[in-house]
């Protein structure tokens, strides 16, 4: 087999991989469920050693971290930072960010509760409804896992995916609230 042909197997076992947790997200039926399938997916398939979750400390990001927050594997990975720090570190707006210098302002994206032995990180940004709210972070103690000038086409589609799930589970809670709101104790509605 040729390098050439060694490559485009690899490369289709990777694309395989992100399938398979591209799958996992869309099939969950809650917030919590989405960001659990995300974590074991990227944790079983790519053997990521610590992945975690940092929300934006907005008003915005509530009913997501109430469903976090009831899950105690995702509240023992979830941190919540400011805008100003997002904004430091993701300088490409919504495009991920990998890095493996200069790692010191990556450490405060770290959960407050567990801290790990990082060398290299990648910081993958997701929104809601179009807004960012928050980064998924994969963190390894080899430097050469994630360096900047890695392509990131299968990480920004997963996160894309993750988005339009994320927005979807949301805005449906939202619209079962604002319909039970609009009903008096007859089932009428009174709009």
């Amino acid at each position: 087999m040729s390098s050439e042909e060694d490559l485009k197997s690899i490369n289709e076992i990777i694309a395989a991989r992100f399938k398979k947790i591209e799958d996992a997200i869309e099939s969950a039926e809650t917030i919590t469920e989405l960001f659990e399938n995300l974590i074991d997916g990227i944790e079983n398939e790519f053997t990521v050693p610590f992945v975690w979750l940092t929300l934006i400390d907005h008003q915005t990001i509530a009913p997501v971290l109430g469903e976090i927050k009831m899950s105690e594997r995702l509240e023992s990975r979830l941190s919540v930072v400011s805008k100003e720090l997002f904004d430091k570190i993701l300088t490409g707006g919504i495009k991920p960010v990998l890095a493996n210098k200069d790692l010191q302002p990556f450490y405060r994206l770290l959960p407050h509760s567990r801290k790990y032995f990082i060398r290299s990180v990648a910081v993958v940004p997701f929104t809601m409804d179009g807004q960012i709210i928050g980064t998924w972070n994969n963190g390894d103690a080899d430097a050469n896992r994630y360096e900047p000038d890695m392509k990131t086409d299968l990480i920004e589609s997963l996160s894309g995916k993750l988005s339009a799930r994320l927005t979807r589970l949301a805005l449906g809670k939202e619209s079962e609230t604002k319909s039970v709101g609009s009903h008096d104790q007859t089932g009428e509605n009174h709009d």
